[in-house]
């Protein structure tokens, strides 16, 4: 019986040190930016952030006045934040009626997806600059 008490004691160390070790300490599942871009539109004066995460996904979120909303979505390959060339692909884009963003359309798909070259620290996207922070 005493040596079925010491297995049984050992065996629970064992436990206690597995569970211990599996535990993970990371509160924080969200997203962490990896690079952010700056671009205003001269000719209306709205002014766009590019947030790049860590899951290789990237926002677009637009203002101008009083009005903010995220006007497309996607992911990316490569590295934002750093000179090289970016690879995107678009899943959602506002619809202007709504909103509220829909799954982006072949035809938009078309003309966003695709590589982007970042230089010296700039991004041009459709005849915007878009300037790193």
């Amino acid at each position: 019986m005493k040596k079925l008490a010491k297995i049984m004691a050992v065996f629970a160390a064992i436990m206690m040190a597995l569970a211990f070790a599996g535990c993970n300490n990371d509160d924080d599942d969200d997203p962490s930016k990896v690079a952010v871009f700056k671009a205003t539109d001269e000719s209306d004066g709205a002014t766009y952030t590019l947030s790049c995460y860590d899951d290789n996904t990237f926002v677009i979120d637009g203002k101008m006045g009083d009005l903010k909303c995220t006007v497309m979505a996607g992911t990316y390959t490569g590295n934002p934040s750093k000179d090289g060339t970016i690879t995107v692909s678009l899943t959602k884009f506002i619809d202007f009626e709504t909103g509220k963003l829909v799954d982006a359309s072949e035809e938009v798909k078309a003309n966003a997806d695709g590589d982007y070259t970042i230089t010296n620290g700039k991004m041009k996207i459709h005849g915007l600059t878009f300037t790193r922070q």
